[in-house]
């Protein structure tokens, strides 16, 4: 890594207040759907809870790539930013299924150095960095260290934009068939956090958005485990494979 200590206890309090700020929102706010296209939901505490995580991270002077607004202006991936999912696991929220979270991130040289996940349903902050241990309410986490794929928990899922075709299911089959359990909690914040925790193994997802995953990368990494993303399309899409080493290497083959 180019910098061991790359985040200062100043980003990481107004990190930690963002996301708490959200979080409580969301604890207080509606169900009111506003909008639905294809699999994408778009609901009232999406909007509310980003409002409040732009209270909190506005004054830094950073600018800002999230999922409901999108990118400021002057944020590119060669700058320092903030990276945000106000809500994410929009439908677990909406139905009442407690596995949603607010997720903030800071991205510096090319990297998620810092995450912030605040789980919805059970009041759980997990904070993790470069130079900063991955922490669950303050209890110290680590990833677990399954070695082959038959030994491991795998968390993954379908993003919006997957191809269902035939070749493409095919594929997928193929590849999770290795695993000895699969899970898919309509989470990607919380798949990584979890597996920051140790509760799953691996996180593997394909086309994923970046606002979805950039606080999670810096957990599982600040948890001593290992990460592989690919570089961002311009709809901040990206490959992202996180958990015990000996994992992400042979995924990586």
């Amino acid at each position: 890594m180019g910098h061991v200590y790359a985040v200062c206890e100043s980003e990481v309090t107004i990190a930690v207040e963002a996301a708490a700020a959200a979080a409580a929102v969301l604890r207080r706010v509606g169900r009111e759907v506003l909008s639905e296209t294809g699999k994408d939901i778009k609901s009232q505490a999406d909007l509310d809870a980003e409002a409040a995580l732009l209270e909190v991270l506005r004054p830094t002077g950073l600018p800002i790539l999230s999922e409901e607004m999108g990118a400021d202006a002057n944020f590119t991936l060669d700058r320092d930013g903030w990276i945000i999912d106000p809500l994410d696991g929009t439908m677990n929220f909406l139905r009442g299924i407690p596995i949603s979270c607010t997720c903030v991130g800071l991205w510096r040289d090319g990297r998620p150095v810092l995450g912030v996940i605040h789980e919805i349903g059970r009041e759980r902050a997990w904070v993790g960095g470069e130079g900063l241990p991955t922490t669950c309410n303050g209890q110290p986490t680590r990833c677990g260290e399954a070695e082959t794929p038959a030994s491991a928990v795998l968390a993954t899922g379908f993003p919006r934009c997957f191809d269902f075709g035939d070749d493409s299911l095919s594929a997928y089959s193929r590849r999770m068939s290795a695993y000895k359990k699969i899970r898919m909690i309509g989470c990607a914040g919380l798949s990584l956090a979890w597996t920051a925790g140790g509760m799953m193994d691996l996180y593997l997802e394909e086309d994923i958005f970046l606002w979805d995953v950039a606080a999670g990368i810096a957990l599982v990494n600040a948890a001593g485990g290992h990460t592989h993303f690919t570089p961002p399309d311009p709809q901040w899409r990206t490959s992202v494979t996180a958990g015990s080493e000996p994992l992400v290497a042979i995924e990586a083959r």
